[in-house]
């Protein structure tokens, strides 16, 4: 009787030690699985996004490229000296329409004389009507324009339209000049849109139209110019936004009929002669189409887990009656792995290849591990990072005061607190934009950087809000903030140049407290310096308070 409780103890224990290595395993596995499908699927759909931006990219490129010809062409007619004498009409008149033979984006060419009436044009339209009013010829009088997407206004009623659909027109014109160089005329070309519903046609590969892509062709004041019927016409303010950076972008939009899309963008930065009108062209995907991938990523690379802590657990159990002690190292060790340093903390098992394989196996999962605690580390300096000027958070302040107190009650020293924001930012943000005020703030911040003395501490707490912390001798606070204000206000003040040469100027109020003369609590004292700020306004703005001073 006693022989046998203590087999059914030993076979109790081994079936403990195989049950831990056995969820232990799977566990792992699994978190494993999971971490990876994770970020394979965060960069597949990266990749998902980025060839939207690109397929975008590629139609406005084209689209820029195409009028890039048509501009060289003009330039070739200007050459034609008939155009400019236009005293044979009907031989203008035949070149005109051979031109037009040729290139079957012309919708209309004509050439008029130097009071803006058309004397030679495809088909002897407007022959002998006055466009002196119209763009084409106020505009081109001056020198080679382009103008944007517009309706047919004089020729809608004269061009053959089979399909009944409004007419649209790209006007190109030059002036023309004989050669005496005296001013003869304008040379007008219609260039019919149906060719940039060409150019949107020929993008379309087989795998885009499985993926469901629409493409669009948006004005620069966010209008649709091309794309669905239903939104032909139509204003997208939300691609505006997305649309500011010169470079391809994408993101995941809401779009006026309740779906999400995968939304690509780029605009058009214009192309040789070409100098740009602002479209902006949209590749837009729905979201269960595009990262229809991604699902699929995960099945595979979870199951892939899942077979993979099945394996294990199945060799776990085979080699558990003869692998006692091994095992129970390895599940001590595994029991600790949270707060092991390297991979050389587990055992390598050399008493069977298979010990040996899962030891090993065990320290890559180990390594695995490491890396993603570092991750979390490097998460964690993030929170307490201002993402936008690389300063300090609220957070951080926090966290920085409650150590540094302490440290200065020892060595009896004071904290100044030096709260200040930036006057006349928020005209900055309205009349220049919010990312001309994105770039302010970063210049401000390289200018509070110079002005820190080693061991002071400056923080951004929203908006253009910031404080400075600063130790000091309980005698010098006064004088210290002074002096450290001073800099700050002859620093900010100077002009900012933003991209584009546009110029940015602000000042800023500050008000002062510390710690612990103005109170013991250090949130009292900051409570203290947003007081004194806000008498440094009511003053008058670009000054410093010292919580109370009467001055």
């Amino acid at each position: 009787m006693p022989a046998r409780c203590s087999l059914l103890r030993r076979v109790s224990l081994r079936a403990r030690i195989i049950g831990l290595i056995t969820s232990l395993v799977v566990a792992i596995t699994l978190l494993l699985s999971w971490v990876a499908s994770r970020e394979a699927a965060i960069q597949l759909e990266t990749n998902i996004g980025y060839d939207s931006a690109d397929t975008a990219y590629q139609m406005v490129d084209k689209l820029n490229r195409s009028m890039d010809a048509r501009i060289k062409e003009v330039r070739l007619l200007l050459g034609i000296k008939a155009f400019a004498d236009h005293t044979d009409t009907p031989l203008v008149r035949a070149q005109l329409e051979h031109l037009q033979r040729n290139y079957d984006v012309v919708s209309w060419i004509g050439v008029t004389d130097a009071s803006g009436t058309v004397v030679a044009s495809t088909g002897g339209i407007l022959e002998g009507s006055s466009i002196a009013q119209r763009p084409v010829f106020i505009e081109g009088q001056h020198g080679l324009w382009v103008g944007d997407v517009h309706d047919a206004v004089m020729l809608a009623q004269l061009l053959p339209n089979p399909t009944g659909e409004p007419i649209q027109f790209v006007d190109i014109a030059a002036p023309l000049h004989n050669q005496r160089g005296t001013f003869t005329g304008v040379l007008g070309v219609h260039l019919s849109w149906e060719w940039a519903t060409q150019v949107k046609n020929s993008m379309f590969s087989p795998k885009l139209r499985e993926q469901q892509t629409d493409l669009l062709l948006l004005s620069a004041q966010g209008n649709v110019l091309l794309g669905p019927d239903e939104l032909v016409g139509q204003p997208l303010s939300f691609i505006r936004t997305l649309s500011e950076s010169t470079t391809p972008e994408w993101s995941i939009e809401t779009w006026p009929d309740g779906q999400r899309y995968v939304t690509g963008v780029a605009r058009s930065q214009g192309f040789g002669d070409f100098p740009g009108l602002g479209w902006v062209a949209v590749s837009r995907q729905p979201v269960t189409t595009a990262f229809a991938p991604v699902e699929r990523l995960y099945e595979i690379i979870l199951g892939t887990g899942l077979l993979v802590a099945l394996m294990f657990s199945i060799i776990g159990w085979i080699v558990a009656s003869r692998l006692v002690a091994p095992l129970t190292r390895l599940a001590r060790a595994a029991d600790n792995i949270q707060a092991v340093t390297s991979r050389c903390a587990i055992t390598l098992e050399t008493g069977s290849p298979e010990l040996k394989r899962l030891s090993t196996s065990m320290r890559d999962m180990v390594e695995r591990l490491i890396d993603q605690r570092q991750t979390i580390s490097r998460l964690e300096d993030l929170a307490n990072t201002d993402p936008l000027t690389g300063l300090p958070n609220r957070a951080f302040l926090t966290q920085y005061l409650q150590h540094t107190l302490p440290e200065a009650e020892r060595q009896q020293q004071s904290v100044i607190v030096l709260l200040f924001d930036l006057d006349g930012f928020k005209r900055v943000n309205d009349e220049l934009g919010h990312h001309a005020g994105d770039l302010l703030l970063i210049e401000v911040t390289q200018r509070l950087k110079s002005t820190l003395r080693s061991g002071d501490v400056v923080a951004r707490l929203g908006g253009d809000e910031f404080v400075m912390v600063l130790k000091s001798p309980d005698e010098n606070s006064a004088a210290l903030a002074t002096e450290v204000s001073q800099r700050l206000l002859q620093r900010i003040a100077s002009p900012v140049v933003l991209p584009g040469n546009q110029q940015a100027q602000v000042g800023c109020s500050l008000g002062a407290a510390w710690w612990p003369q103005h109170g013991h609590d250090i949130e009292q004292v900051m409570q203290l310096a947003d007081i004194a700020l806000y008498k440094a306004k009511s003053k008058g703005k670009h000054r410093l308070v010292i919580y109370g001073e009467s001055s």
